[in-house]
């Protein structure tokens, strides 16, 4: 798989995927939730509904998904609502296949999770939330770790990556020269702390776990989705991109109590050492100039400059964040 590419196939060719898993699809609805992947809400009777999901071409090896795959069923026997992955005719989860121009793509296909995407003023699942991340870390740190070790560099590239995109866009000189501010300063202090973050306890992580992938039924957690972006990270950085999202979506008279019921709850499961703490800031900064460019500055056809000023003004909140 050489250019990468979401699929868009015929009802023929998703036929020919359903046959795989001898299954008899009463009704096929398009999911517009991610950027990547392409997935499908699938009827298949009695009330029964399933997902299909179609990787992004050229984006993930086969080992990778299968790793990823692998994970979530050791997080669901730990308890984490997570759906689960079908196997196909050949007692396989990851499902291999050509569309008619011979083109080969990756799916599988699993439960469907009924609810709604969690919203920035559900505090009131904050507690969940933080035990659940919590859950997901402590079984992680448990799991052989032999042929993994944290990849931070992959963390400091992909900021790396916006930013340098977010210079060539036309953006006002004021707002680049304090964008470039803010990643100087973070540059510095990675550079600074690089081999103790190393050092940091560790494990595959979630990575995006907010929003669009956790879904609510009746007040409670029905379901996380989504570990594409699984990745071996220390968990404090895991915990951090989590947070960011709530404390960006957030005004900041909100913070603390955002912050306070996170980590009661988390602590009573898995306590954070202080040294974790010590780098809960940075990586906070870290997340928000990353998808302060990306979001707000590189995919957009015009720059979102009252989202990209909300970063700004955000960042030296995050340098007085403690553990509340």
């Amino acid at each position: 798989m050489k250019s990468k590419a979401r699929f868009n196939g015929s009802n023929e060719e998703l036929s020919k995927i359903f046959d795989l898993y001898k299954l008899k699809v009463l009704g096929v609805h398009p999911l517009d939730d991610g950027i990547i992947n392409t997935s499908y809400r699938l009827d298949v009777g009695n009330g029964s509904k399933l997902v299909l999901r179609i990787y992004q071409n050229g984006n993930k090896t086969n080992d990778s998904i299968d790793k990823e795959l692998d994970f979530m069923d050791r997080m669901r026997d730990a308890g984490i609502p997570i759906p689960k992955v079908l196997n196909n005719n050949l007692s396989e989860k990851l499902t291999i296949f050509k569309d008619l121009s011979q083109q080969e793509w990756q799916a599988i296909v699993m439960e469907f999770a009924e609810g709604r995407h969690l919203k920035p003023d559900d505090f009131d699942i904050i507690s969940e939330f933080a035990a659940y991340q919590a859950k997901m870390h402590l079984a992680s740190a448990k799991l052989d770790k032999k042929s993994d070790k944290p990849d931070f560099k992959a963390m400091v590239d992909w900021m790396d990556k916006e930013f340098n995109e977010a210079k060539t866009k036309s953006i006002s000189k004021e707002v680049s020269g304090k964008v470039k501010a803010i990643y100087n300063e973070l540059k510095q202090n990675i550079e600074l702390n690089y081999k103790e973050i190393l050092a940091l306890p560790y494990g595959n992580v979630h990575l995006d776990y907010d929003s669009d992938n956790v879904i609510l039924n009746n007040g409670k957690i029905k379901a996380i989705l989504d570990f594409d972006d699984m990745s071996c990270q220390p968990f404090i950085l895991d915990t951090a991109n989590s947070l960011w999202w709530w404390l960006f979506k957030n005004e900041s008279k909100n913070h603390k109590t955002i912050l306070s019921a996170y980590f009661k709850s988390y602590n009573k499961i898995r306590e954070i050492a202080d040294e974790e703490y010590e780098f809960f800031s940075l990586f906070l900064r870290m997340r928000n100039l990353t998808l302060m460019c990306l979001l707000y500055i590189n995919i957009p056809e015009e720059v979102r400059y009252e989202k990209v000023n909300q970063g700004i003004v955000l960042d030296p909140l995050l340098k007085q964040v403690d553990k509340q």
